[in-house]
């Protein structure tokens, strides 16, 4: 991933919107770094992203939530970071592998303690997390839940 565009997009999120991206905490800066991820997607989460929770439809998490999201769950684990939620409680993740938008569905929930997340009850929404920020800056649609989330992906194609 290209750091500059990363950097444009977040710079344009907060000209266009209410919501501050930027560098976390020092605290956070290092739990970050003893995540096991590559080394651009650290750094979207220490330097480019929310700083605090983004109220979009769906709610995305701020850097310092998601780390302690990955703290109490580690779903990093299974490859996923979780990014946010939904009203109707869907969760929004990262995979790490291609950088997707994922949402999970909590109506298909394959155990009673919600810990798996399995392929057959997560969805794609955007093939890119470049395209969720994108429509961020656009004040575009962005699905509110897993239901939405499908039809979405089939209509843009995961744009």
């Amino acid at each position: 991933m290209n750091d500059n565009l990363l950097h444009a997009i977040t710079a344009t999120i907060e000209e266009k919107t209410n919501f501050r991206c930027g560098e976390v905490s020092p605290e956070d800066f290092q739990g970050y770094e003893n995540l096991n991820l590559e080394l651009a997607a650290k750094r979207l989460f220490q330097w480019r992203w929310f700083l605090e929770d983004a109220e979009v439809g769906p709610e995305i998490y701020s850097s310092s939530r998601i780390l302690e999201r990955e703290k109490e769950n580690n779903y990093l684990e299974q490859g996923l970071i979780q990014i946010g939620d939904c009203p109707n409680g869907d969760e929004i993740y990262f995979r790490k592998s291609d950088w997707a938008v994922l949402y999970w569905s909590h109506d298909e929930v394959i155990d009673e303690e919600w810990t798996i997340k399995s392929d057959s009850s997560l969805y794609p929404a955007y093939s890119r997390i470049e395209y969720l920020l994108l429509n961020i800056v656009n004040q575009n649609f962005i699905p509110w839940d897993s239901y939405s989330a499908r039809e979405y992906f089939y209509l843009y194609h995961g744009k």
